[in-house]
């Protein structure tokens, strides 16, 4: 980018930028703020929706990409030739490249780094101008252009911070030059100014006493003790204790020109450097050529040993949802030296952990070490040692927390380790290999890998528990929003708001605290109904909240930019995915740039990193994000379109590849496959409904079976019919196919006149077709018998099912084509009076069906030989057993389909052979229960009943009295889906042994379909 005079930023105060030596004019507010905010993220991306927040904040403007375009190209042409380049544009966002030391930012976090260096190699009068040259550089608030957001808050408090320890490190530098008077006069003002900085007390305490105001020392150093007594309820630390105990002692080394070491981790790592620093940055290097540390001769020397414990004070709020995780950590894990607790940001992983930490304080030393502040690798054994009060020197401060933890035992949690895994482990093999008694618990969204890790996986609350009761993550919102409302009892309309909002928040306890606090705002309802926009709606965590991370947006968004580049490509692209996903649809939905790396390792990765979730109990496993998580990607997406459209290609793939097997032995896979993903199918025909509707319209038609067996009939009708709307002018063949199959989906929803209707435009479009569509013609004929049928249009059935006869001779056809036609042709045959012909050919469809694998087929067959069986006026007791075994059967061949629809079908009608086997009373609850189920299913359960002739309804209903049937049709109405098919199944086991075999079969020639 040049010399380096050429660009120049600073943001200590008002944002300056000089280019070339000269100061530029950005222009307005605008262009201010959003250079600002690409300044304040030190050359990382920063995403259009975070730009619109920090730029805009609560007024972004309607098309956001449009504003900041125009808003960039006006700071470039401000720029100039020089610094237009440092802007540029990355797939993660905008992105201001240019190098720490162009800003005061970064200068001022070198020469504090410098100063420490300086202090610590015994050059106090050049660490003192270091440490006055970095606080000059300040003009005010850093990014004063900028409100408060995730991204600045942070910045922020760490510059802050920096500023306060500069301040004090300067006036240590003096006393350490000898100049006591004029650092106690700077510190009078500084303790006034940050009272709680216990720091500044103890150097202002050294410097009364070496300006031979021992008297006064004593004073500062009891004022300091009462202060933290009354308004903060703990005790001085290790430091100023051991300073007291010294000035008591009148110890020499107190009158040594020398300074009290800087607090623990004060000295930054350059931030756009992994290097370590040679000022303790780096625990395996020594500072100063073997000099002694200032700490060596200084207060805290006393606290070398002096190991502190402090209690673990457990948060206010009460605890919920997490006792099966406590006694684990309690019990089988209490003697594991290394466990970790893994889980997704919100989850609560530091709560459980100082719940846990809490219970075993009081047993044992205990430690809670956090690691949110900590920047760098380096950091990570400093803050260990500040949390141990272990005195620290010049160099690696490992063996200092080893000597402390050598023969103690004790309990050391590390939290928020994502980001800092590599440091934590290396820490953590060191410690556990030198202290024998330690344990270690850490908290992260990743394990540490290393050998002898237990994880205990920490996963949102559960919102239904067993039984169908109320899960923990509702007892949680029902607690905090009770924590406001004295005496509240929730309404069942609360109660049912409270389990929406718990399961739009996937469990998660932060989402969930953050979702009741807005119910004084909106009430539980109002919170419930605005959560599509959840970002917005749940807002800043409170004060006191245990995550480092200002909103629940800002806690994901850490997860996410921790990710390699690759991993976070491939995060973003799995946002439409609803209901979970397989590894082979992640494959197909890759950025471009990935295709053909492995999907599974990234898979596995992301699993590692808690950002999707993984349901390894099934077979294949299946993957998901939570819902937080995929509204976060979807607005972190650089190109949503090209998402949606790779996701509605896979959808369009994998439902050909899986209708393709629906006819033949792999259909009852193929069938419990498309019913998983139907979230998914769903969501790729909306999608194709408005950019490609040919394609929606052979998505949805393809499905046509599958509308039945999901029980989706209005679902199923309402998509064929909006495709064929969105794309009048379709191919002949595309348009058959939706009425075709839109006439099947009406036949299995009661309208057989509909069927008929839509069966008869489908066969006039294809004699106007060139080619006639031979294979859609049989498909149209074998679906208007099926009407005619319904309808016991005795002569259109006939004659429909000789066509269907003569077009199936025309040319080779598959035989689960000859299967579907025999079974129409066999129902028209029974229909019109030729039972022998019509069980003759109902069989060999059967027997057909069950040689190719044909499920439908199979399950329809014995369905309609067993209403065949029933439709006798008298029925003998082992007829009535032929159907019901014939019945079973076509339960197992629709089970196997996962075909909700036929499933009921055979119920209605195992209902009705279970009285002539003195079964009467559970017929009639069975009865009843497919009646409420079709309901909801908007199915019609009674097809093919015509077949079995008049009457036998009334003979069910007079089977018991009055007052019995009423109570059993109760009974059979409050059954669900699972305990009517138990009902089935035990009945039917139990009636069927008392019908022993003596002699032949009812009718032999139906009884037992090939295998």
């Amino acid at each position: 980018m040049g010399g380096p005079d050429m660009l120049r930023c600073r943001v200590l105060g008002p944002l300056e930028i000089e280019v070339d030596g000269g100061q530029v004019d950005l222009g307005g507010p605008l262009p201010r703020r959003l250079l600002s905010a690409l300044l304040a993220a030190e050359g990382k991306p920063v995403a259009d929706a975070t730009l619109a927040e920090m730029v805009w904040e609560s007024d972004p403007p309607a098309v956001l990409s449009s504003a900041l375009q125009v808003t960039v190209s006006r700071l470039r042409s401000a720029l100039g030739p020089t610094g237009r380049e440092s802007l540029a544009r990355s797939s993660a966002g905008y992105v201001f490249a240019v190098e720490p030391e162009r800003t005061d930012a970064g200068q001022f976090v070198a020469m504090v780094a410098a100063g420490g260096q300086l202090l610590s190699a015994g050059d106090a009068a050049r660490a003192a101008h270091a440490y006055g040259s970095a606080l000059a550089l300040w003009r005010g608030e850093p990014w004063s252009e900028l409100g408060s957001t995730p991204v600045t808050t942070g910045a922020r408090a760490r510059l802050r911070e920096l500023r306060e320890i500069a301040l004090e490190e300067l006036q240590a530098a003096r006393l350490a030059s000898g100049d006591a008077a004029g650092a106690v006069a700077a510190l009078s003002e500084a303790v006034a100014a940050s009272p709680y900085r216990e720091r500044r007390w103890e150097l202002l305490v050294l410097g009364l006493y070496r300006c031979g105001r021992q008297g006064h020392a004593l004073a500062e150093l009891r004022r300091v003790r009462e202060l933290l007594a009354e308004e903060l309820g703990v005790d001085p630390g290790p430091a100023l204790r051991a300073l007291e105990l010294q000035l008591l002692n009148h110890d020499p080394r107190l009158l040594i020109v020398d300074s009290p070491a800087p607090p623990v981790g004060f000295i930054p790592a350059d931030p756009t450097s992994t290097e370590p620093t040679s000022a303790g940055g780096d625990h395996r290097a020594s500072a100063g050529g073997g000099r002694p540390s200032p700490l060596a001769l200084a207060p805290s020397q006393l606290a070398a040993r002096a190991k502190v414990t402090r209690p673990v004070a457990r948060p206010l709020s009460s605890f919920i949802g997490r006792q099966t995780e406590l006694a684990l950590l309690a019990g089988p894990l209490a003697t594991r030296r290394l466990v970790s607790l893994l889980g997704p940001a919100g989850v609560g992983k530091t709560r459980l952990a100082m719940e846990h930490l809490a219970g075993a304080a009081s047993q044992t030393d205990a430690w809670l070490v956090r690691l949110s502040e900590v920047a760098t690798p380096q950091g990570v054994a400093l803050s260990v040692a500040s949390a141990l009060g272990v005195a620290r020197s010049a160099g690696d401060p490992v063996p200092a927390i080893e000597r402390a933890l050598t023969d103690t035992p004790g309990l050391l949690v590390l939290d928020n380790c994502e980001h800092l895994v590599g440091a934590v482990g290396e820490l953590a093999m060191a410690l556990l290999a030198s202290c024998p008694r330690l344990r270690i618990l850490i908290t992260s969204r990743e394990p540490l890998g290393v050998d002898g890790e237990h994880i205990v996986a920490v996963r949102p609350l559960a919102v239904t528990g067993e039984n169908d009761v109320d899960g923990a993550a509702v007892a949680l919102l029902l607690d905090r929003v009770g924590a406001s409302r004295p005496g509240w009892r929730p309404s069942a309309s609360e109660l049912a708001s409270a389990r929406q909002i718990c399961r739009a928040l996937d469990g998660l306890p932060l989402a969930i605290e953050l979702a009741a606090s807005r119910e004084r705002a909106f009430g539980l309802a109002g919170v419930a109904s605005h959560l599509r926009d959840r970002f917005a709606v749940l807002g800043a965590t409170p004060r006191g909240s245990l995550t480092p991370h200002a909103t629940l947006r800002a806690a994901i968004e850490w997860s996410v930019d921790l990710l390699p580049s690759a991993d976070r490509a491939m995060l973003l692209r799995l946002w439409p995915f609803e209901g979970g996903f397989s590894w082979q649809a992640a494959e197909a939905v890759q950025p471009p740039g990935a295709v053909g790396r492995p999907v599974l390792a990234t898979l596995a990765s992301l699993v590692d990193r808690s950002v999707v979730m993984a349901d390894t109990a099934t077979a294949p496993a299946r993957y998901r994000l939570l819902e937080t998580v995929r509204d976060y990607c979807r607005a972190a997406d650089p190109d949503p379109s090209a998402t949606r459209a790779a996701h509605a290609a896979w959808t369009r793939s994998f439902v050909a590849d899986r209708v393709a097997l629906t006819t033949g032995p792999e259909a009852g896979q193929a069938f419990r496959s498309l019913t998983a993903e139907l979230p998914n199918i769903r969501s790729g025909i909306a999608h194709d409904l408005d950019h490609h509707p040919v394609a929606a319209l052979r998505t949805s038609a393809a499905l046509e079976w599958l509308w039945s067996a999901a029980g989706s009939l209005a679902e199923g009708s309402r998509l064929i019919q909006d495709a064929l709307r969105a794309c009048p002018s379709a191919g002949p063949a595309d348009r058959v196919n939706g009425l075709l199959a839109l006439a099947i989906v009406t036949f299995h929803a009661g309208d057989p006149g509909e069927t008929i209707r839509l069966a008869d435009e489908a066969i006039a479009m294809l004699a106007r077709s060139p080619d006639g569509g031979r294979p859609l013609l049989l498909k149209a004929l074998r679906y208007r018998a099926a009407g005619t049928v319904q309808l016991a249009d005795v002569a259109s059935a006939g004659a429909t099912a000789e066509r269907l006869a003569t077009e199936l001779d025309r040319l080779p056809t598959p035989a689960w084509v000859h299967a579907a036609t025999g079974l129409a042709v066999g129902a028209a045959q029974l229909m019109a009076g030729r039972r022998a012909e019509g069980e003759a050919s109902l069989v060999a469809a059967r027997d057909l069906s069950y040689r190719c694998g044909y499920l439908w087929g199979q399950g329809t067959g014995e369905l309609l030989l067993a209403w065949n069986l029933l439709s006798d006026r008298e029925v003998p007791e082992r007829t009535a057993a032929q159907a019901l075994r014939s019945l079973q059967r076509a339960l197992a061949a629709f089970t196997e389909q996962s075909n909700g629809t036929d499933l009921l079908s055979v119920l209605y009608a195992g209902a009705h052979a279970l009285p002539y086997l003195d079964r009467s009373t559970d017929a009639i609850r069975l009865r009843a229960a497919v009646v409420e189920h079709a309901e909801r299913f908007g199915a019609d359960h009674r097809r093919y009943v015509h077949l079995a002739g008049a009457g036998f309804e009334t003979r069910l209903d007079q089977a018991v009295s009055p007052g019995e049937r009423a109570g059993a049709e109760r009974d059979g109405r409050a059954l669900s889906w699972p305990a009517m098919l138990q009902l089935f199944s035990e009945t039917a086991n139990a009636a069927l042994p008392a019908v022993v075999a003596v002699g032949p079969e009812a009718n032999p020639a139906m009884a037992q379909p090939p295998t």
